[in-house]
Parts: C-alpha cells; sequence; structure tokens
C-alpha cells in the first residue's frame, strides 16, 4: 500500500497560488479606479498615492495594506509602461 498522506492533492492550490489570482482579479478594477488619479507624471506624489491607496482600500476593504500597495504599484508600472503586460 502507498502512503499519500504527504502527497499535495493534484487540484490543491497553495495559498499564494491563490493570493497572485485574487491580485490579477483585482488588478484592472484598480487600473479603471486610479488611472485618472495617476495617469500622469506630474500626479505622482506623496498626496496622489496616498489618495490612491486610499481609494482603493474603499473600493476593496477586504484587502490588506500590503495588497493595496502591490496593486497600486503595479497600476503605477503599466501606467508608466503601457508596453509592458500585466
Amino acid at each position: 500500500m502507498v502512503n499519500l498522506s504527504g502527497m499535495p492533492h493534484a487540484y490543491a492550490k497553495p495559498a499564494a497560488n491563490r493570493i497572485n489570482m485574487l491580485m490579477r482579479t483585482r488588478f484592472d478594477a484598480a487600473l479603471t479606479l486610479l488611472k485618472p488619479m495617476l495617469n500622469s507624471s506630474d500626479s505622482l506624489n506623496g498626496t496622489s498615492l496616498f489618495r490612491a491607496m486610499n481609494q482603493l482600500h474603499k473600493a476593496n476593504p477586504d484587502l490588506s495594506g500590503d495588497e493595496i500597495e502591490v496593486l497600486v504599484a503595479e497600476v503605477i508600472r503599466v501606467l508608466q509602461n503601457p508596453g509592458d503586460k500585466h
């Protein structure tokens, strides 16, 4: 008999993959919400970043502060490099 108790199931996903998928699904909504606020390089200052994180947190209260920061940083990266894939 083979002991499979220590082997992960084929359908089980690690927690990190679930978190990454959650962030991917939230990115498009974050981009739509934050693009008007962060679209120009002149608007990238401490105040606009604070407002962006605040707006994103209001729209997604279930996200942690770290997740909010990651989404804002990724939105800024995509806005600054429009040819990059997200």
